[in-house]
């Protein structure tokens, strides 16, 4: 593959907002939307039946924990925000992401990532209306926003990845 730089992409508070659920790994999400549904099924069953003992305590730890899941989410984000407001000394921050023959790395500012994640470190791709979203082995995450590059760089980023036996899944969100 020939060298692809997708340019400005963009770290900022309402961007992490909108990929913040590809953050937390597949189960997390999961449990998350069962607890949900499970506690508000519990809590209807206790209404129309009138049982508001046992059905009324397991709906109130479930949607508990559906809660504590959001809260956990926001605070990763402010997290993710104080940290790039430390490194950077600025709230948002615009980045090209570079797609080489064997590697793909970040420059912000200039300044070229030392620590470049081949190819074959690449456990996965999400694509939402928005950003695609790479997630390394190690648990590096990386995005650049559709906007910022043709639909001719995507599928050919597409058509490579799938080259490359690395999954590319389309996300709802």
């Amino acid at each position: 593959m020939e060298t692809l730089t997708v340019k400005n992409n963009k770290m900022d508070y309402p961007t992490f907002k909108k990929i913040i659920i590809l953050f937390f790994p597949t189960k997390s999400k999961i449990l998350f939307l069962a607890a949900f549904c499970f506690g508000s099924i519990f809590l209807l069953k206790s209404l129309f039946m009138r049982d508001f003992s046992f059905c009324i305590i397991i709906s109130a730890i479930l949607l508990f924990a559906v809660i504590f899941n959001l809260a956990v989410s926001r605070a990763l984000l402010k997290q993710l925000m104080k940290q790039q407001i430390e490194r950077f000394n600025k709230d948002v921050i615009y980045f090209d992401l570079v797609f080489e023959e064997d590697e793909l790395y970040s420059k912000v500012d200039s300044s070229t990532n030392k620590a470049p994640i081949k190819y074959k470190d690449l456990k996965k791709i999400n694509e939402t209306n928005d950003v695609v979203f790479f997630t390394s082995n190690a648990g590096f995450k990386i995005y650049f926003e559709k906007k910022n590059a043709s639909n001719e760089d995507i599928e050919r980023l597409h058509a490579f990845f799938d080259k490359q036996n690395i999954k590319w899944r389309k996300s709802i969100l």
